[in-house]
């Protein structure tokens, strides 16, 4: 498990933890990364709080949280080859997605029109498409109300290579890009 400690002072602490996966296994894959991530929660919750017993409940949009711990917030994340733990003493999103070929349809669905003008003038259009999902996609979990909620009107740009939400400047978001992974 390797772990980034992204942010802690008096807007708060998160971290987020991830484990690259091993793409020869013998159980299906989605249910190896479902087990992995949650492998991650439960190093992370007794590395940072020493909680080793906990319960997850899901609110009434399907967002999980710890039932007995009220103050600790989580996220998980998987795709091929990764799993992702985000936690924090505030909300939280965490996502992970293998850079591939991506359809123009769904960035026309939940990008704005700057969005989309920064993916198709990238040198790396695929890289830039799953760097703003990315970010969307853990802002509607961080909020809970998923990838299709109203997220086009949180645009994203990059300012020194770091991300930022026009909408929301006061939160704070990171992303990680493991190369040849």
């Amino acid at each position: 498990m390797e772990f980034i400690k992204l942010y802690a002072d008096f807007f708060g602490v998160f971290m987020i933890f991830y484990k690259m996966l091993d793409k020869n296994i013998s159980v299906p894959e989605h249910i190896y990364q479902h087990e992995a991530a949650h492998m991650l929660l439960d190093a992370a919750l007794k590395k940072i709080y020493g909680v080793e017993n906990y319960s997850i409940k899901t609110g009434s949009r399907g967002k999980p949280y710890l039932a007995d711990r009220p103050g600790i917030f989580f996220n998980l994340s998987h795709c091929r080859g990764l799993a992702v733990c985000g936690i924090s003493d505030s909300e939280i999103g965490a996502d992970c997605e293998l850079i591939r070929p991506y359809s123009g349809n769904a960035a026309k669905k939940i990008f704005s029109a700057s969005e989309i003008d920064f993916i198709l003038q990238s040198r790396s259009p695929s890289e830039s498409f799953f760097r703003i999902w990315t970010l969307k996609e853990a802002l509607g979990k961080a909020m809970g109300t998923g990838i299709f909620s109203g997220l086009k009107e949180y645009e994203f740009c990059f300012k020194n290579g770091e991300p930022f939400c026009k909408s929301i400047p006061e939160k704070i978001f990171t992303q990680k890009i493991i190369r040849g992974k």
